[in-house]
Parts: C-alpha cells; structure tokens; sequence
C-alpha cells in the first residue's frame, strides 16, 4: 500500500517532509517568517498536487497547548502568504475540534506539524483522523513528526530523556495510514544526538531497523507519494541494522 484511498476512490497525494524552512530565529528567539523556497523542488511539487487556494488547514501537534500551536500556526500561515499564499487559514486542535469534519471538507491543503511524536498520535486517535482523513480531497503535507504520523504503522522514536529507557514507551503506534513508509527526520542533527547516554542513530534506532526499514531524511528532504513513491533530497536507508546513503541533494528516485 502506498497511500490510502479517499471515498471517491482515487489515491491521496502526500509529502512526508522533514521540514519546511518556513523561519529565521532572531537573537531574542523570535521567529520571523520567510520565504520557504523551492529546495529539492518541493515548491513546484506543492502546485502541482494543490489545486485551489481557499483555504489551508493546520493540524496541530498537542491539541491542548493552544498558545504553543497559535506561535507555530502563525509563523506558517505568514510563511506561505510569502510563499504561496491561501486566501483562509484554519487550526484544527481542542478549540475546533467539533468542525473537524467541516474544516477537513473544505480543505485544499493540510499541514500536519511537527511536534512530540507520541503526543500528536494520541491527538490524532482522539479526534479519529485516520478515518475521517479519508474524506478530504486535499493535498497532504505532514513535517517532521506530522510526516511520521502519516503512517499505517508509526515508527516512534524515542526523544526526550528516559524514553528509549523506559519498558512503558511504545516504538509502534497506530497512524494515519496514508503510507507504510517510515522516516527519520532531521537526520543529518539525529545523527550526531546522544540521548539516555546512547548513541541516537547507532545505538537507538538502527537496533529498530531489523524489524523494520527507517528512511532518514535531511532537513530539506521529502518523500512525495502519488501513483509511486518519489524521494528528493539527502537521504539514508536504515535496514538490518545498516546506514546506506541512497540519495543525494538536487537529486530524486522512485522508491
């Protein structure tokens, strides 16, 4: 399976993204919107698949911590009005929960942002998005934790200190199944963090990738899903326990 199928029948197209470069930080820690630009064409890829421009839908990544989501939403919405501009902008999270199927209908793009793993997935669950999903006819972005939550199957990687420690934390969670494709992003920071003493990359993940294959993804490297799976950027295969470089900047495969 490549990518679940809308009520229509007809497959979504999607972009598991490790990031967007949607933001400078200043001095301060303010972050000023810019241009995202066109790295590893994901600007050409992004109209292409979009169709219209009305409205733009961000799906948040802990459905509670609404002051954190407005900062991250913002900075988006005035990132894509530098960028490719939407006449409206929405944020699903607790306060607009009850339009859920309202503002999934009448989205033509959804970015599915980054965030604490585990707890977007357990928002997802709560609001039943892998089934009401279904009825979109939007294009689909998902950053970073967004584009790990976009699976059938969710490769959790653990991220905050004593959780590849802890027996409790679940490495398998259930997704949006829009892809059986897992990704590592922001692996070209991933591979150098050390976390409960370990190794991240080595010592944390690889050990996973027995049971399953992991594709790290540089920031600035997506993956676009249509008919066949298309990989842009920087990239790594994690499988049986080995790192192989698979793709380079500028350039893409079918994977």
């Amino acid at each position: 399976m490549h990518c679940i199928f809308n009520n229509g029948g007809k497959k979504m197209k999607c972009i598991l993204a490790s990031y967007l470069d949607l933001y400078d930080k200043d001095a301060a820690g303010n972050r000023n919107a810019k241009n995202f630009g066109n790295q590893n064409n994901i600007l050409d890829n992004i109209k292409k698949y979009v169709k219209k421009y009305d409205n733009f839908l961000f799906v948040a990544s802990n459905e509670f911590n609404n002051e954190a989501t407005d900062v991250y939403a913002n900075v988006t919405f005035e990132s894509f009005d530098l960028t490719l501009p939407f006449n409206n902008y929405y944020i699903l999270d607790s306060r607009t929960e009850d339009m859920i199927d309202e503002l999934l209908e009448k989205a033509d793009l959804i970015f599915l942002c980054g965030g604490h793993l585990p707890t977007q997935n357990t928002f997802f669950n709560n609001i039943k998005l892998r089934d009401k999903i279904k009825n979109t006819s939007a294009f689909i972005i998902g950053g970073s934790a967004g584009a790990m939550n976009m699976a059938d199957n969710v490769y959790c990687i653990p991220e905050l200190e004593g959780e590849s420690i802890d027996p409790n934390f679940k490495r398998d969670l259930i997704g949006l199944g829009l892809t059986n494709i897992n990704v590592l992003p922001h692996y070209d920071i991933f591979k150098d963090v050390i976390l409960d003493n370990k190794k991240f990359v080595e010592e944390i993940v690889l050990p996973d990738t027995y049971e399953r294959k992991v594709y790290g993804l540089n920031n600035g490297s997506y993956i676009l899903i249509d008919d066949k799976n298309y990989l842009y950027g920087n990239a790594y295969l994690l499988k049986n326990g080995k790192i192989e470089k698979i793709n380079g900047e500028n350039e893409f495969k079918i994977i």
